[in-house]
């Protein structure tokens, strides 16, 4: 394990104990009972969102059982630019609503040239006129469906950024993978009969359609299992014109917390509510009820409608209760919430899957390092992080919230693990220089401990920078909670300020 000197700040905080001995045994995350949670977001009969229920309206169900409601959060923020911080700080402050568009270029033709669009699809076009007008705050991801998915721009505010991006994304369908087909190569261009020429033209397309279908279904889990990592809800916009997805791939959206909102990108000259009657949109409102999402279309204002998909939700609410352990394998449990308070309508996802306790794993330390790959910094432990560079140094400087370090009493002190993993990555994207791991024996006394959740826990650490590091990113987890917070630091931003 590559070693960077490093220091404990102990002045404020007493007896701290720093371990970061190669022969110390490996920390081990605590599986067991899980804390299931499900985002829940409440309307009026005119579909305005309800924002004061109570934890005592509430109730929740595990396959048909009533649930203790644990966890109860209210979120009724409204996308804001981020709090100004000191130069050269950095923080993992959490963020409500993040939304993804997800772009289907398998089955779906974004060239499209619509009413307006100079040689843009027509569903580009509305989605880079809504993105001109996105609030400051607003975290947006762009994802693509082609043979292999494919990540346009990661979660960012950057509204410059989004517009070129999505401007620069390829707009047509895949063409077909005719080299996959199982023909006659000699088939292909030569003169046929007219009846065997369509017959096996039909058979390539035939196969070529299930190529296409195996790989939405890889990829919508690809999505599942990247989202997963994101706490809270998330809004998958998927635009495209149709919408298969496997039950396993749905039920993996469900358990990542992703509510999907389909958006219908076929202009209709039919009316909504003619719309409605229709069987296929009967089918795209149910996809999207059973994650707790909305279906739109026969719609011309695709820019509104992907407004109102990012917006959904901003009013809502988590609940969490403790799953009984079944001491089975993983297994579907169907999810029922209720309100006691009239004309409410409560959207969530109806399921979740309760997989078995985990064993311990053979490398912690590699499941802490792999945590750093998620798609947004995680805020279960609210870090703070000061960097001031010196020469091929950095000197980095972090509070930490002591509340959720969650230490427990033990003769006189309050004591505890901290997992520290710190690692620089290159433009693109690989390890740059190795990665530091170092435990931190905690054994506080009261009066600082006391400090503590006053003031945060403040760690001090000094690292060596590596030859084309461009970014530098911390975690510190809790083994015995399994709470993790990390923290992104791009090295440019260091030098701009």
């Amino acid at each position: 394990m590559h070693k960077i000197k490093s220091a404990i700040a102990i002045a404020c905080f007493g007896a701290v104990t720093a371990a970061a001995q190669q022969d110390r045994p490996a920390p081990t995350f605590r599986a067991g009972t899980e804390l299931v949670q499900v985002s829940v977001v409440a309307v009026d009969k005119q579909g305005k969102p309800v924002a004061d229920l109570r934890r005592d309206e509430f109730q929740i169900f595990d396959n048909g059982a009533p649930q203790e409601v644990k966890l109860f959060l209210s979120e009724t923020s409204k996308p804001s630019p981020p709090e100004p911080l000191a130069p050269n700080t950095f923080t993992n402050s959490s963020h409500s609503g993040y939304s993804v568009l997800l772009f289907d270029n398998l089955a779906t033709e974004f060239a499209y040239r619509g009413s307006g669009a100079s040689g843009e699809g027509w569903a580009r076009q509305k989605a880079l006129q809504m993105m001109r007008t996105i609030p400051a705050g607003d975290k947006i991801a762009i994802y693509a469906l082609w043979r292999k998915l494919q990540i346009i721009r990661e979660f960012t505010s950057d509204r410059d950024s989004l517009i070129r991006q999505l401007t620069a994304m390829g707009g047509s369908v895949d063409t077909p993978d005719w080299n996959h087909c199982a023909l006659d190569p000699d088939l292909k261009g030569a003169a046929q009969d007219a009846v065997a020429r369509a017959r096996e033209i039909g058979e390539c397309g035939r196969v070529d359609a299930l190529q296409r279908t195996r790989s939405m279904d890889e990829e919508l889990q690809q999505v599942a299992d990247h989202l997963a990592g994101i706490p809270g809800r998330k809004n998958l916009i998927w635009l495209a014109g149709q919408f298969p997805v496997s039950p396993a791939a749905l039920q993996k959206l469900k358990n990542a917390g992703v509510a999907i909102y389909p958006v219908d990108v076929h202009a209709s000259m039919t009316t909504v509510e003619e719309c409605d009657k229709s069987d296929g949109y009967k089918a795209l409102r149910a996809l999207a009820a059973t994650t707790g999402g909305r279906a739109f279309y026969c719609r011309g204002d695709l820019d509104v409608a992907i407004r109102e998909a990012m917006e959904d939700g901003r009013a809502g609410y988590t609940l969490g209760f403790y799953q009984s352990g079944d001491g089975g394998g993983a297994t579907v449990h169907q999810l029922g919430v209720r309100v006691s308070r009239a004309g409410v309508t409560l959207r969530y996802r109806n399921s979740y899957q309760a997989e078995p306790p985990r064993a311990a794993s053979a490398d912690p330390v590699a499941d802490l390092v792999r945590a750093l790959n998620q798609p947004v910094d995680s805020s279960a432990i609210p870090v703070k992080a000061t960097v001031t560079p010196g020469g091929d140094r950095l000197n980095v400087q972090a509070t930490l919230d002591a509340e959720n370090l969650d230490l427990s009493p033990e003769q006189n002190l309050w004591t505890g693990k901290l997992e520290v993993v710190a690692r620089f990555t290159t433009a693109d994207g690989i390890v740059a220089g190795g990665v530091f791991h170092q435990t931190v024996t905690l054994n506080l006394r009261q009066g600082t401990y006391d400090a503590a959740l006053r003031d945060g826990f403040a760690y001090h650490t000094e690292l060596k920078v590596p030859d084309k590091a461009v970014e530098l990113k911390l975690l510190f987890a809790n083994p015995a909670s399994g709470k993790i917070g990390t923290v992104t630091i791009p090295l440019s931003e260091i030098a701009a300020r």
